[in-house]
């Protein structure tokens, strides 16, 4: 059987499986940010005698959670954000298309 130029045989799963795969080697950027705060806060605690650097430490330790609950939970997080954010643009719109009515009536 002969294939339809432009299709191939893997599912739209399997698509979906692929392009989460790639997405997830990209949230490293929040690791070694987060290992970069970790690395300058333990240095300032050093250095001050405890005194400052809890900052940069809570906010390493809040990246590399950050990183673990995207990675793990991005279909939880995603899908509602990109529902909500299509009401409230769908209620923009409305909002405009009754003022755009509005002043039409006026003139």
């Amino acid at each position: 059987m002969q294939l339809i130029p432009g299709f191939s045989e893997s599912s739209p799963t399997d698509k979906v499986l692929e392009t989460i795969t790639e997405s997830q080697e990209t949230l490293t950027i929040l690791s070694g940010v987060g290992g970069l705060c970790l690395l300058a806060g333990m240095a300032l605690l050093v250095i001050s005698k405890g005194t400052t650097g809890w900052r940069p430490l809570i906010g390493g330790v809040l990246l590399i959670l950050l990183n673990y609950m995207v990675a793990r939970y991005a279909d939880w997080i995603f899908i509602p954000v990109i529902i909500a954010t299509g009401c409230i643009s769908a209620a923009w719109g409305w909002r405009v298309i009754l003022s755009i009515k509005k002043e039409c009536n006026n003139v």
